[in-house]
């Protein structure tokens, strides 16, 4: 007969199953939807360099002015803000330059996302109200970090970016793609087998 602990372990093993969250719908509006703080070589701008670079997303269904909003990653910093006439029409992108390796004629910020972390924030024209806001961690080089599908609540890694383009997820992996999940499974499993085999052993 099984322990009660055992039987206990075994239903945790099923919760994993049950708390996976399912990736966010896109709920419309302007979003930070992509972005990559540490291109050294994937993405080439427009004069062969390759700046880090953020991408903005009108998900919704009216065109969006963007003129003096805000993109910064330092609040206590002088902002930087879009140009007058910026037009944003519904389901495009537009890409924002960093100002490492920008040129002439580029739309580009006068910061570059920091590749150790930081946070994101698309501010209106007022300098108080946040629009959109992704707070990340350490980047990967070369590869950028985005919303899955565009516009929704739903971040990951990239390894195919894709700037001022829909996004594409991840090729799929097999067990690897929820190895967090898995490996807590194998945990489970494990603990549960001392159990049964421990108690074997003290009732001889």
């Amino acid at each position: 007969m099984k322990s009660p602990l055992c039987i206990i372990l075994i239903l945790a093993l099923l919760l994993p199953s049950m708390l996976v969250p399912a990736s966010g719908q896109s709920e419309g509006g302007l979003v930070i939807n992509e972005f990559m703080a540490d291109n050294d070589g994937a993405v080439p701008g427009p004069y062969m360099t390759f700046p880090d670079w953020i991408e903005i997303y009108n998900g919704g269904s009216t065109p969006i002015d963007l003129s003096g909003m805000i993109l910064t990653e330092d609040l206590d910093s002088p902002p930087w803000r879009f140009p007058n006439g910026t037009i944003l029409a519904p389901g495009e992108f537009l890409i924002v330059w960093g100002n490492r390796g920008s040129g002439p004629d580029m739309l580009h910020t006068n910061f570059s996302p920091n590749a150790n972390g930081g946070t994101l924030t698309l501010l209106a024209a007022d300098g108080t109200t946040v629009i959109d806001q992704v707070t990340f961690k350490k980047q990967i080089r070369d590869v950028s970090y985005g919303r899955i599908p565009d516009g929704a609540s739903t971040w990951c890694h990239l390894v195919n970016p894709t700037p001022g383009k829909p996004n594409i997820a991840n090729p799929q992996t097999g067990i690897a793609t929820n190895w967090l999940i898995w490996a807590f499974i194998g945990g489970v499993l494990a603990v549960c087998a001392f159990i049964v085999i421990h108690g074997r052993k003290r009732s001889k």
